[in-house]
């Protein structure tokens, strides 16, 4: 049985003219073949050239493209585009601690790499918050509150809880 929860996280505000690059949003709704995150700095020819860089060494769906101010970096198809998406944004240093431990937890907890049993099926991360839909492998005999005793032993250094369906 697949029993399903979310993951949530506050995050600090960036001050909206500081130096660096801002992560300003990551969105993959449930069952979409794109996930997308919107970027901000003082220039993004460094980041349009990392995605170049990517795509010709993984062979992944990864493009970039301007949206006003910002650059929206997007994964669109491929076997499991936010997991595209993440690994890119896991090579960027961003101006945020908080965007930093986000990537790095899910690079270690939800990629398909990982051995963890998580599963992200949406993600919506916004200046104010993190969340992520996840799912979880229930095996015989176990029940909901021990795959949820796991999962906060993993989220105690990321700052973040459990939000459990009812």
């Amino acid at each position: 049985m697949d029993i399903r929860f979310e993951l949530a996280k506050k995050l600090a505000k960036v001050l909206p003219k500081a130096k660096g690059i801002t992560l300003r949003s990551v969105r993959m709704e449930e069952g979409a073949a794109l996930a997308s995150a919107i970027l901000m700095a003082g220039g993004y020819q460094q980041i349009r050239e990392g995605v170049e860089d990517f795509r010709m060494r993984t062979g992944e769906p990864l493009a970039c493209r301007s949206k006003g101010k910002s650059l929206e970096v997007y994964s669109e198809g491929g076997e499991d585009p936010l997991d595209t998406l993440t690994a890119f944004l896991s090579q960027v240093a961003f101006n945020s601690e908080d965007a930093m431990e986000s990537i790095e937890f899910f690079r270690r907890y939800l990629s398909r790499e990982t051995d963890s049993g998580l599963k992200a099926v949406a993600v919506e991360m916004t200046a104010e918050d993190l969340r992520i839909v996840c799912e979880a492998r229930c095996e015989e005999g176990e029940t909901p509150e021990n795959v949820y005793s796991c999962v906060s032993s993993l989220l105690d250094r990321y700052d973040m809880g459990i939000i459990k369906n009812e």
